[in-house]
């Protein structure tokens, strides 16, 4: 209810707005011959979304390779964002009201923009600052339908769209005119090329956005001693944010002493475009729904996905099939009775099919070998 009556009251702010200063937003524009000199392109949340987006944001650039584009995204990617090469200027932006002002400060150094591509912020706040910004024509992807009060504010947006996130953005921009053949992620920065490891690497993704889709460190550690005593020359590489440091800790109580050494512990201790380097050099990663799941898609590097609370048709690796695996388990009323819910999923069957992964030879590919391919 509270957002219901925030929508009315910034609706009738938005009325006066523009009636004051004379901006009006065309909703009926024939967005295929759309010619924009300054394009504003949204993706202010996660990481994984941004890296869904990125194929979109790939298309609207090759549309509009004379076009200005600036792209706003949340502060703290900066220095993942810095060199991308899909914009032209970075702007940024935390989703909340209070700091709609220094972006619109921010925006007036350029023209005012003759698009605005929300791909994934948080409303209302996102079209409410695309109106104020000047944009004369606003495109948004709408998770939610039929919302009259924000909808007629939008020149186009998808209706109760079924795939995957990446294929619902390419949808979204196709009505501009961009080729949406492209399905491959891309990442902002230029990495150093991958390298050959002489045993097999395996990372182990510990953290996610929510509690609900981590899974325990104690299954950790319990199919990494699985998979050691299958195949004892596997190194293990933790990895996650710096609120996982005590999954790490976690982690290494539970596995017996003697195979510490097969264990190097990144937690807490990289920035995001090292990160990046360490996922690339990975031979597999094992990880819940999140960003790195993501980077190591859009790198190449296999992927065993561990799903319950998501659904990996949505979310789940959509480019490279061959070199992803997942283990999705749907949830059920009998769940419950766990004490998480990620717990159904069990070490023997991840130990299982990491195995079966290695055994078939999914490893990562030097770009030598990806050009025998």
């Amino acid at each position: 209810m509270r957002k219901i009556w925030k929508t009315k009251l910034l609706d009738k702010a938005l009325l006066v707005h523009n009636l004051v200063k004379r901006h009006q937003v065309d909703t009926t524009v024939d967005l295929s011959t759309l010619q924009p000199r300054h394009i504003l392109i949204f993706s202010t949340t996660a990481l994984g979304d941004f890296l869904f987006n990125s194929p979109a944001i790939r298309a609207v650039r090759a549309r509009y390779p004379d076009a200005l584009i600036t792209l706003i995204a949340h502060q703290k990617f900066t220095d993942f964002l810095r060199t991308g090469d899909d914009w032209d200027n970075l702007a940024f932006w935390n989703n909340k009201a209070i700091t709609i002002a220094p972006l619109l400060k921010e925006l007036k150094q350029y023209p005012r923009p003759d698009l605005a591509l929300l791909l994934h912020s948080h409303e209302p706040y996102d079209y409410l600052c695309a109106i104020l910004s000047g944009a004369k024509t606003i495109i948004k992807d709408n998770y939610q339908d039929n919302v009259p009060l924000r909808d007629k504010w939008l020149a186009d947006y998808t209706i109760a769209f079924k795939g995957h996130i990446i294929q619902r953005k390419l949808a979204l921009v196709q009505g501009l005119g961009c080729d949406i053949n492209d399905i491959t992620m891309k990442l902002p920065l230029v990495l150093p090329e991958k390298q050959r490891n002489p045993q097999p690497v395996i990372g182990l993704q510990l953290g996610a956005s929510t509690p609900e889709r981590c899974w325990a460190p104690e299954h950790f550690a319990s199919a990494a001693a699985h998979i050691l005593t299958r195949h004892p020359e596997c190194h293990f590489i933790l990895i996650g944010g710096p609120g996982d440091t005590g999954r790490a800790a976690a982690l290494l109580q539970h596995l017996p002493q003697a195979l510490h050494e097969k264990v190097s512990n990144r937690v807490g201790a990289t920035g995001l475009p090292e990160l990046c380097t360490i996922i690339n050099n990975m031979d597999l990663l094992i990880t819940g729904d999140t960003g790195p799941l993501h980077i190591a898609v859009t790198v190449k590097t296999p992927t065993l996905g561990l799903f319950v609370t998501a659904n990996p048709y949505a979310t789940g690796a959509f480019q490279d099939p061959h070199l992803h695996q997942t283990i999705y388990v749907s949830r059920r009323k009998s769940h419950s009775e766990l004490a998480h819910v990620m717990d159904v999923i069990r070490p023997e069957q991840v130990a299982a099919k990491v195995t079966e992964m290695l055994e078939k030879g999914i490893r990562t590919l030097t770009p030598e070998e990806q050009l025998v391919e």
